[in-house]
C-alpha cells in the first residue's frame, strides 16, 4: 500500500523528501495533524521562577532539543518521516537506515513515534535553524548530520504503552525499548525525579549548560510542561480594545517591530498590563493618538482593534516565541506601513506569535526607529525567514459581495441586530491562505455584557457557503426578527 505521494518529490542527498501534501493516506495525514494540534500545542509554558507550579511527585524531564516535530512511522517493514503538514522524508537517508534495524523491535501492524529531528553541531547544542540549512542543496544535502529523538508514543497496534490512553510511564518503557542504543536515532535522555529542586537541578545542568534550549516535563497528572529562559522584547504599540465593563480602561494592545525598510509587522497582543490604574493610565496615553487604518485585526474575544499612532515602546516579557502554526507552516503575519492618513497593509510576511507576553515596563527612553524595536530581535531565539528582506504590496483581485441581509428586534426600546454578510474573495488560486468563501454572522445586543458576538465560516464553495447560511439564519432568525 502506497502512504505517500512520491511523484513530486527531490532529491535529499541519496534519499528523497516530498513537499507538504504528500501523505495521501487519510488515516495517517489526520495522525499527524491532530498530534501536534491536540497534544503538543497543549503544553504549558513556565517561566525558571515558576517552579514551584509544578506538581511536587513524580516527573519525567528532558531537555528540550531545539528542532523540527517530525513523526517515524514504520510500516510494511519500512521507515519514512512525516510532519504535520504533511511532508515525507523517505529512502536512503543514514537515520531511516539506523532506524530500520529496529523494525523487528515494533508490532507487525502500523507504529508511529513523535520525536524531534535535528541537525549536529560541531560546536553547542543543535539549533532550530540547523534542520533546513543540513536539508538544502537536494542531491549535496547534508544528511549526515541529521538525527531523530523519540519522546512519544503516537500509536503503536498491541502493545503495553503503545496508546496515547497510556501513562506516559509506559510509554516511555516501549520508547527506550524500540529505540534503545542508537546514534542517529534514539530516545530522549530523560531522568525521573520528584522535587522542585531536581528540576531546578537539571535546568542548571542542561539548560544554563548548553546542553538543550529548555525542558520539558511531564507530570503524574498528563501535563506536560515546557520551562525555558524568559526573555523581552522591544515593541510599538499600534492599537488596543477596550474593556467592556470598563471603557476607560484598555484591554489588550496591539503590538509591532520594525522591519529593515521602515515598515512594521505584527507580532501579537498583550492583555496582561498591570492592575486598574495600569490600564486607565494607558487609556489616557493612547486615544488621543488613533488614527485610520485600511486594515482590521480582531482580538479572540471578537472585538476590533483601535489602531493608534506609533508613539508607545512596551518592554514585553515572553516565554517563548511560535515560528510554526499546528498545521507545521509558518506563522504569517502581517506587515504594514505608517503613513500621514493612519495604517495601511501590505502583505502577510512569516513572522512569531508570543507565548504568555506580560508588560515588564513602558520604554520612555526608546523611540520608534528600526534600531529600538528591530524585528531582527526575534532572530536571537527563532530563525524567521524574509526578515531582512522588503515587504512588497500583491496586487490582489477585490473580494466580491455575495448576501448581506440584515434583521432587527426591538424589546422595550432597545434594537437588537443580526447580519449576515457573505464574499467571495477571488484570491483562493493566487494564495492559499485565502479561502475561496467567507459567511460570518453578527448578533449584537446592547444589552449583553458582551454585547457582539461572531460567527466566521469558510468555504471552499457557493453551495457550501449557501448552506452554511442557511444554518445560521434557521438557527437565529426566529419570532420578533424582521428584515431591516
Amino acid at each position: 500500500m502506497s502512504f505517500f505521494d512520491a511523484t513530486r518529490a527531490r532529491p535529499l542527498g541519496k534519499g528523497m523528501q516530498a513537499p507538504a501534501g504528500s501523505v495521501t493516506d487519510p488515516s495517517l495525514a489526520r495522525i499527524a495533524a491532530n498530534y501536534k494540534r491536540t497534544v503538543a500545542a497543549r503544553y504549558r509554558s513556565i517561566a525558571p521562577d515558576e517552579v514551584h507550579y509544578l506538581p511536587e511527585s513524580r516527573m519525567h524531564v528532558s531537555p528540550k532539543i531545539d528542532g523540527h516535530m517530525w513523526l517515524m512511522v514504520f510500516d510494511e517493514g519500512q521507515p519514512f518521516l512525516i510532519n504535520p503538514a504533511g511532508r515525507v522524508l523517505f529512502g536512503d537517508l543514514p537515520l531511516l537506515a539506523e532506524a530500520s534495524r529496529y523494525v523487528s523491535r515494533v508490532s507487525a501492524g502500523r507504529a508511529v513515534f513523535a520525536g524531534e529531528l535535528f541537525a549536529v553541531r560541531k560546536e553547542g547544542r543543535p539549533r532550530f535553524d540547523g534542520v533546513p540549512e543540513a536539508m538544502g542543496g537536494e542531491d549535496k544535502a547534508q544528511v549526515g548530520k541529521l538525527g531523530w529523538a523519540c519522546f512519544d508514543v503516537v500509536e503503536v497496534d498491541g502493545v503495553p504503552g503503545g496508546s496515547q490512553n497510556d501513562p506516559y510511564d509506559k510509554r516511555l518503557e516501549l520508547i527506550q525499548a524500540v529505540f534503545e542504543g542508537g546514534k542517529r536515532v534514539r530516545p530522549i535522555k530523560t531522568e525521573t525525579v520528584g522535587k522542585h529542586d531536581d528540576v531546578r537541578r537539571l535546568y542548571d545542568e542542561w539548560v544554563e549548560g548548553g546542553k538543550g534550549e529548555g525542558l520539558v516535563i511531564r507530570t503524574f497528572d498528563t501535563r506536560t510542561w515546557k520551562l525555558k529562559p524568559v526573555f523581552t522584547l522591544d515593541a510599538a504599540v499600534i492599537g488596543y480594545t477596550e474593556r467592556s465593563d470598563a471603557p476607560d480602561q484598555v484591554r489588550s494592545v496591539l503590538l509591532a517591530l520594525m522591519r529593515e525598510d521602515g515598515q512594521f509587522q505584527l507580532i501579537g497582543s498583550c492583555g496582561n498590563l498591570g492592575n486598574d490604574a495600569d490600564r486607565g493610565s494607558l487609556m489616557q496615553t493612547l486615544e488621543p493618538t488613533l488614527c485610520e487604518s485600511n486594515y482590521r485585526f480582531a482580538a479572540r474575544s471578537g472585538e476590533l482593534y483601535r489602531f493608534v499612532r506609533p508613539t508607545m515602546v512596551m518592554e514585553i516579557r515572553v516565554t517563548d516565541l511560535q515560528v510554526e502554526n499546528a498545521s507545521g507552516r509558518d506563522v504569517n503575519r502581517m506587515v504594514l506601513a505608517n503613513r500621514d492618513d493612519g495604517w495601511h497593509a501590505v502583505r502577510p510576511f512569516p513572522g512569531v506569535s508570543l507565548i504568555h507576553p506580560v508588560l515588564s515596563r513602558i520604554r520612555d527612553d526608546k523611540g520608534i526607529n528600526a534600531t529600538d524595536i528591530r524585528v531582527a530581535q526575534v532572530l536571537e531565539r527563532v530563525p524567521v525567514e524574509s526578515v531582512g528582506d522588503a515587504a512588497t504590496a500583491v496586487d490582489r483581485r477585490a473580494s466580491e459581495v455575495l448576501r448581506r441581509e440584515v434583521w432587527v428586534k426591538e424589546t422595550k426600546g432597545v434594537r437588537a441586530v443580526r447580519k449576515l454578510l457573505m464574499w467571495r474573495t477571488n484570491k483562493e488560486m493566487d494564495d492559499p491562505d485565502y479561502p475561496a468563501f467567507v459567511t460570518t454572522w453578527v448578533d449584537y445586543s446592547p444589552n449583553r455584557i458582551a454585547p457582539i458576538k461572531r460567527d466566521v465560516r469558510l468555504s471552499a464553495s457557493r453551495e457550501q457557503a449557501d448552506a452554511i447560511a442557511a444554518e445560521m439564519i434557521e438557527k437565529g432568525v426566529k419570532r420578533g426578527w424582521n428584515p431591516a
